[in-house]
């Protein structure tokens, strides 16, 4: 198989990820009371289970970009079957760990399945912003922890996807690694228009290029309709030819709302650096607009 050795490591990457969420979920339930995988809203949706699917998987993710293996229907499979158990072994861990608080291990008194049963049938559901205790959910136990169980494999299928969507160079199918960020706020739509109409009209090796680059007209004046433009150079490790990610955000009333149709991938010559103008050290940055033309 191709690539044999990156298919094993991100198999490894997966396992352990895997290990450390069943863990860390545990953990927390024991020491807190709180267990993630069981937060829900109006209580069919596993917001818990659905994150804690995607934190069990997320070494696929990571593993992948590591080893630069491109996702496939095997590693689809292998993400679903990892997210899919990890409900189970946390069920497991807290059975084999659990501690009755006079002493005795409920492994050593009841089975599995047993415990299994009580702990779905006999558990609580706290609703609204007043946490109103409903008491037990009996057998309505089972169908949440099937909602719960789709949760688990939804989060594992957002992972498959966000790798899948992860940018590829079109040049020798490697994933690049970020190199640089720069961010432009505009508080004027007029002025952020011909900048992102402008930009990539000018040679990228230019120096018009490089104050479009550098020019920041708004930095710290955010505020509500204040329009910020997030550049991301990316480099491929193995031909070294580099790309620019561009995504739009426009702040509101409290928080930053992503435009999509303004996100854009451009790809950038072979043999040109664009670190230096990233970094800003092409030359000293201008406060007035650059020139358009």
């Amino acid at each position: 198989m191709k690539n044999l050795g990156g298919h094993v490591g991100v198999a490894f990457f997966g396992i352990l990820s895997f290990a450390i969420t069943v863990a860390l979920v545990t953990a927390i339930d024991r020491a807190t009371g709180f267990n993630l995988f069981a937060l829900s809203v109006w209580v069919v949706v596993p917001v818990g289970a659905t994150l804690t699917g995607a934190a069990a998987a997320s070494g696929y993710y990571f593993g992948s970009l590591l080893f630069h293996t491109r996702p496939n229907w095997f590693l689809l499979v292998q993400v679903m079957i990892v997210a899919a158990l990890a409900q189970f072994a946390i069920y497991y861990a807290e059975y084999s760990t659990l501690v009755l608080d006079n002493g005795i291990r409920v492994a050593d008194r009841i089975g599995f399945f047993d415990y299994l049963d009580i702990r779905l049938t006999t558990a609580h559901m706290r609703i609204g912003r007043a946490q109103t205790d409903t008491g037990a959910v009996g057998s309505f136990g089972y169908w949440l922890a099937v909602f719960q169980f789709v949760g688990f494999i939804l989060g594992g299928i957002a992972t498959y996807v966000f790798l899948k969507d992860h940018p590829v160079c079109k040049i020798c199918s490697r994933y690049p690694r970020k190199l640089a960020t720069s961010m432009q706020h505009f508080n004027d739509r007029e002025a952020f228009a011909t900048y992102y109409d402008n930009l990539f009209d000018h040679p990228v090796d230019g120096p018009v290029f490089a104050q479009w680059m550098g020019h920041d007209p708004d930095k710290g004046l955010i505020r509500e309709g204040t329009i910020l433009a997030t550049s991301t150079l990316r480099g491929c490790p193995h031909c070294k030819t580099q790309r620019i990610g561009q995504a739009v955000q426009i702040m509101g009333k409290s928080d930053w709302s992503a435009v999509p149709s303004l996100t854009r991938d451009v790809g950038i010559p072979q043999d040109i650096d664009l670190r230096p103008v990233f970094k800003g050290e092409t030359g000293r940055r201008i406060s007035a607009q650059p020139a358009s033309a």
